[in-house]
Protein backbone atom coordinates (compact mmCIF):
# COMPACT_ATOMS: atom_id res chain seq x y z
CA UNK A 1 0.00 0.00 0.00
CA UNK A 2 0.94 3.86 -0.37
CA UNK A 3 0.68 4.10 3.16
CA UNK A 4 3.36 2.09 4.09
CA UNK A 5 6.17 3.92 3.97
CA UNK A 6 3.89 6.23 7.11
CA UNK A 7 3.33 3.42 8.84
CA UNK A 8 6.92 2.61 8.71
CA UNK A 9 7.51 5.72 10.62
CA UNK A 10 5.59 4.90 13.85
CA UNK A 11 7.37 4.06 16.72
CA UNK A 12 8.09 0.89 18.31
CA UNK A 13 6.27 2.09 21.82
CA UNK A 14 3.16 2.35 19.34
CA UNK A 15 3.75 -0.16 16.54
CA UNK A 16 2.48 -3.34 18.57
CA UNK A 17 -0.91 -1.18 19.25
CA UNK A 18 -3.39 -2.94 16.88
CA UNK A 19 -6.84 -0.84 17.16
CA UNK A 20 -4.05 2.81 16.75
CA UNK A 21 -2.46 1.12 13.71
CA UNK A 22 -6.37 0.69 12.41
CA UNK A 23 -7.27 3.83 13.15
CA UNK A 24 -4.21 5.56 11.76
CA UNK A 25 -4.42 3.36 8.70
CA UNK A 26 -8.10 4.39 7.98
CA UNK A 27 -7.53 8.20 8.10
CA UNK A 28 -4.18 7.80 5.59
CA UNK A 29 -6.33 5.50 3.16
CA UNK A 30 -8.64 9.09 2.90
CA UNK A 31 -5.73 11.25 2.62
CA UNK A 32 -4.19 8.77 0.12
CA UNK A 33 -7.19 8.40 -2.50
CA UNK A 34 -7.25 12.27 -2.46
CA UNK A 35 -3.69 12.12 -3.70
CA UNK A 36 -3.90 9.35 -6.45
CA UNK A 37 -6.96 11.19 -7.16
CA UNK A 38 -5.16 14.63 -7.61
CA UNK A 39 -2.26 12.54 -9.66
CA UNK A 40 -4.52 11.16 -12.30
CA UNK A 41 -6.65 14.56 -13.05
CA UNK A 42 -3.74 15.22 -15.35
CA UNK A 43 -4.10 12.39 -17.23
CA UNK A 44 -7.62 12.08 -17.17
CA UNK A 45 -8.82 15.04 -18.08
CA UNK A 46 -6.06 15.18 -21.13
CA UNK A 47 -7.86 15.60 -24.04
CA UNK A 48 -5.79 12.75 -25.75
CA UNK A 49 -6.76 10.26 -23.08
CA UNK A 50 -10.15 12.16 -21.72
CA UNK A 51 -13.60 9.77 -22.51
CA UNK A 52 -16.82 10.10 -21.42
CA UNK A 53 -18.03 12.97 -19.06
CA UNK A 54 -14.25 14.14 -18.67
CA UNK A 55 -14.40 14.85 -22.48
CA UNK A 56 -17.54 16.90 -22.05
CA UNK A 57 -16.26 19.38 -19.33
CA UNK A 58 -12.80 19.69 -21.87
CA UNK A 59 -15.26 20.95 -24.41
CA UNK A 60 -17.27 22.94 -21.93
CA UNK A 61 -13.87 24.76 -21.46
CA UNK A 62 -12.66 24.90 -25.24
CA UNK A 63 -15.88 26.31 -25.99
CA UNK A 64 -17.28 23.47 -28.02
CA UNK A 65 -20.47 21.10 -27.47
CA UNK A 66 -20.20 17.24 -27.91
CA UNK A 67 -23.43 17.95 -29.70
CA UNK A 68 -23.64 19.44 -33.31
CA UNK A 69 -25.81 22.70 -34.06
CA UNK A 70 -27.20 20.84 -37.04
CA UNK A 71 -28.85 16.96 -37.94
CA UNK A 72 -26.25 15.04 -39.47
CA UNK A 73 -27.59 13.60 -42.78
CA UNK A 74 -27.58 9.84 -43.37
CA UNK A 75 -28.72 8.77 -39.83
CA UNK A 76 -25.71 10.31 -37.86
CA UNK A 77 -26.23 10.80 -34.12
CA UNK A 78 -26.07 14.51 -33.47
CA UNK A 79 -23.59 13.77 -30.52
CA UNK A 80 -20.20 12.76 -31.70
CA UNK A 81 -18.47 9.86 -30.38
CA UNK A 82 -15.15 10.06 -28.15
CA UNK A 83 -12.75 10.14 -31.23
CA UNK A 84 -14.79 12.59 -33.46
CA UNK A 85 -15.08 14.91 -30.40
CA UNK A 86 -11.37 15.46 -29.82
CA UNK A 87 -10.96 15.84 -33.45
CA UNK A 88 -13.62 18.87 -33.33
CA UNK A 89 -12.23 20.05 -29.69
CA UNK A 90 -8.19 20.37 -31.69
CA UNK A 91 -9.48 22.07 -34.30
CA UNK A 92 -11.59 24.25 -32.02
CA UNK A 93 -8.39 25.07 -30.27
CA UNK A 94 -6.47 26.00 -32.65
CA UNK A 95 -9.09 28.08 -34.12
CA UNK A 96 -9.16 29.68 -30.89
CA UNK A 97 -5.02 30.84 -31.15
CA UNK A 98 -5.33 31.23 -34.62
CA UNK A 99 -3.97 34.56 -36.02
CA UNK A 100 -5.65 34.80 -39.42
CA UNK A 101 -3.12 34.05 -41.94
CA UNK A 102 -3.31 31.25 -44.35
CA UNK A 103 0.10 29.45 -43.65
CA UNK A 104 -1.61 29.32 -39.92
CA UNK A 105 -4.75 27.67 -41.79
CA UNK A 106 -2.26 25.09 -43.09
CA UNK A 107 -0.84 24.32 -39.84
CA UNK A 108 -4.09 23.60 -38.14
CA UNK A 109 -4.74 21.04 -41.20
CA UNK A 110 -1.40 19.16 -40.99
CA UNK A 111 -2.25 19.43 -36.89
CA UNK A 112 -5.61 17.65 -37.25
CA UNK A 113 -4.98 15.43 -40.57
CA UNK A 114 -1.58 15.07 -40.06
CA UNK A 115 -1.46 11.70 -40.13
CA UNK A 116 -3.38 10.89 -43.48
CA UNK A 117 -1.47 11.25 -45.85
CA UNK A 118 -4.54 10.78 -48.73
CA UNK A 119 -5.98 14.52 -47.62
CA UNK A 120 -4.62 17.69 -48.77
CA UNK A 121 -5.69 21.22 -48.31
CA UNK A 122 -5.44 23.90 -50.79
CA UNK A 123 -6.89 27.24 -50.63
CA UNK A 124 -7.12 30.03 -52.98
CA UNK A 125 -8.60 33.61 -52.22
CA UNK A 126 -10.61 35.25 -55.08
CA UNK A 127 -10.44 38.68 -54.14
CA UNK A 128 -13.74 39.60 -53.19
CA UNK A 129 -14.28 38.13 -49.44
CA UNK A 130 -14.26 34.82 -50.67
CA UNK A 131 -12.04 31.88 -50.71
CA UNK A 132 -12.10 28.48 -51.95
CA UNK A 133 -11.27 25.48 -49.78
CA UNK A 134 -10.11 22.25 -52.51
CA UNK A 135 -10.26 19.30 -50.50
CA UNK A 136 -8.15 16.20 -52.10
CA UNK A 137 -8.90 12.88 -50.94
CA UNK A 138 -11.64 10.45 -49.29
CA UNK A 139 -13.76 12.56 -46.08
CA UNK A 140 -16.38 10.32 -44.75
CA UNK A 141 -19.77 11.17 -44.45
CA UNK A 142 -19.24 12.79 -40.75
CA UNK A 143 -16.43 14.99 -41.81
CA UNK A 144 -17.65 16.04 -44.56
CA UNK A 145 -20.81 18.00 -42.45
CA UNK A 146 -18.17 19.40 -40.22
CA UNK A 147 -16.35 20.88 -42.40
CA UNK A 148 -19.29 22.54 -44.23
CA UNK A 149 -20.56 23.66 -41.31
CA UNK A 150 -16.89 25.08 -40.43
CA UNK A 151 -15.88 22.93 -37.41
CA UNK A 152 -12.58 22.26 -39.63
CA UNK A 153 -11.30 24.97 -41.38
CA UNK A 154 -11.25 28.26 -39.51
CA UNK A 155 -12.40 32.05 -41.41
CA UNK A 156 -12.38 35.19 -41.21
CA UNK A 157 -16.02 36.82 -40.10
CA UNK A 158 -17.73 38.38 -43.48
CA UNK A 159 -15.72 35.86 -45.47
CA UNK A 160 -17.28 33.01 -47.60
CA UNK A 161 -15.71 29.88 -47.83
CA UNK A 162 -16.78 27.73 -51.13
CA UNK A 163 -15.57 24.09 -50.23
CA UNK A 164 -14.65 21.84 -53.29
CA UNK A 165 -13.91 18.24 -53.21
CA UNK A 166 -10.96 17.17 -55.35
CA UNK A 167 -10.37 13.02 -56.38
CA UNK A 168 -6.66 12.18 -56.76
CA UNK A 169 -7.39 10.00 -59.66
CA UNK A 170 -6.54 11.80 -62.72
CA UNK A 171 -9.32 11.28 -64.89
CA UNK A 172 -7.96 13.24 -67.62
CA UNK A 173 -6.44 10.40 -69.39
CA UNK A 174 -10.04 9.03 -70.05
CA UNK A 175 -11.82 9.83 -73.20
CA UNK A 176 -15.38 8.85 -72.01
CA UNK A 177 -17.35 6.07 -69.62
CA UNK A 178 -19.83 4.26 -71.13
CA UNK A 179 -22.70 2.34 -69.21
CA UNK A 180 -24.71 -0.06 -70.65
CA UNK A 181 -27.65 -0.97 -69.47
CA UNK A 182 -29.97 -3.78 -69.59
CA UNK A 183 -33.66 -3.18 -68.95
CA UNK A 184 -35.98 -5.84 -69.08
CA UNK A 185 -40.06 -5.06 -69.17
CA UNK A 186 -42.79 -7.67 -68.17
CA UNK A 187 -46.32 -6.90 -69.40
CA UNK A 188 -49.45 -8.48 -67.87
CA UNK A 189 -52.58 -8.96 -69.71
CA UNK A 190 -55.90 -10.56 -68.65
CA UNK A 191 -58.17 -10.50 -71.54
CA UNK A 192 -61.43 -11.84 -72.92
CA UNK A 193 -61.43 -14.48 -75.66
CA UNK A 194 -63.91 -12.67 -77.37
CA UNK A 195 -61.93 -9.82 -77.83
CA UNK A 196 -58.79 -8.47 -80.32
CA UNK A 197 -56.11 -6.91 -78.68
CA UNK A 198 -54.24 -4.21 -80.14
CA UNK A 199 -50.88 -3.27 -78.37
CA UNK A 200 -50.14 -0.98 -80.98
CA UNK A 201 -45.88 -0.84 -81.19
CA UNK A 202 -46.03 -4.96 -80.27
CA UNK A 203 -47.60 -7.42 -82.78
CA UNK A 204 -50.93 -7.91 -82.82
CA UNK A 205 -52.61 -10.86 -81.20
CA UNK A 206 -55.83 -12.45 -82.68
CA UNK A 207 -58.10 -14.93 -81.04
CA UNK A 208 -60.28 -17.01 -83.56
CA UNK A 209 -63.99 -17.85 -82.24
CA UNK A 210 -66.83 -19.76 -83.33
CA UNK A 211 -69.81 -16.89 -82.72
CA UNK A 212 -72.95 -19.33 -81.65
CA UNK A 213 -76.59 -18.29 -81.54
CA UNK A 214 -79.66 -20.40 -80.79
CA UNK A 215 -82.97 -20.26 -81.89
CA UNK A 216 -86.50 -22.05 -81.06
CA UNK A 217 -88.58 -22.81 -83.52
CA UNK A 218 -91.74 -25.01 -83.79
CA UNK A 219 -90.42 -25.58 -80.14
CA UNK A 220 -87.31 -27.24 -81.14
CA UNK A 221 -84.04 -25.74 -80.46
CA UNK A 222 -81.80 -25.02 -83.40
CA UNK A 223 -77.92 -24.13 -82.48
CA UNK A 224 -76.47 -21.89 -85.39
CA UNK A 225 -72.27 -21.72 -84.77
CA UNK A 226 -71.43 -18.38 -87.31
CA UNK A 227 -67.86 -18.72 -88.46
CA UNK A 228 -65.88 -15.51 -88.20
CA UNK A 229 -62.28 -15.30 -89.58
CA UNK A 230 -59.25 -13.87 -86.97
CA UNK A 231 -60.39 -9.81 -87.33
CA UNK A 232 -64.34 -10.82 -85.70
CA UNK A 233 -65.74 -10.24 -88.70
CA UNK A 234 -68.59 -13.38 -89.80
CA UNK A 235 -67.80 -15.07 -92.46
CA UNK A 236 -69.85 -15.62 -96.19
CA UNK A 237 -70.48 -17.64 -98.60
CA UNK A 238 -69.75 -17.09 -103.15
CA UNK A 239 -74.14 -16.28 -102.44
CA UNK A 240 -73.41 -13.37 -99.89
CA UNK A 241 -74.71 -16.10 -97.10
CA UNK A 242 -73.98 -16.47 -93.67
CA UNK A 243 -71.18 -19.25 -93.26
CA UNK A 244 -73.17 -21.34 -90.37
CA UNK A 245 -72.68 -25.00 -88.79
CA UNK A 246 -75.87 -26.06 -87.94
CA UNK A 247 -76.62 -28.24 -84.89
CA UNK A 248 -80.06 -29.38 -84.44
Amino acid sequence: MAIDKYLDNITSEHRDKPKFISWLSKNLEIIDGAYLLMKEMDSNFDLDNAIGVQLGKLGTIIGRSRILSFQPVNGYSPILDDEMSRLVFKTKIAMNNWGGTVPEMYDIWDNIFGQDDDLDLQLEDNQDMSFNAYITGYVDPIQQELIQHQYIIPKPEGVRVNYIGRSKIPFDVYSAIVVSVCQTEVINMDFDQSEKIDLGGYSRITVQQIKTETINLDNKSNHFDYLVDQDGKLLIDQEGKYLVERKV
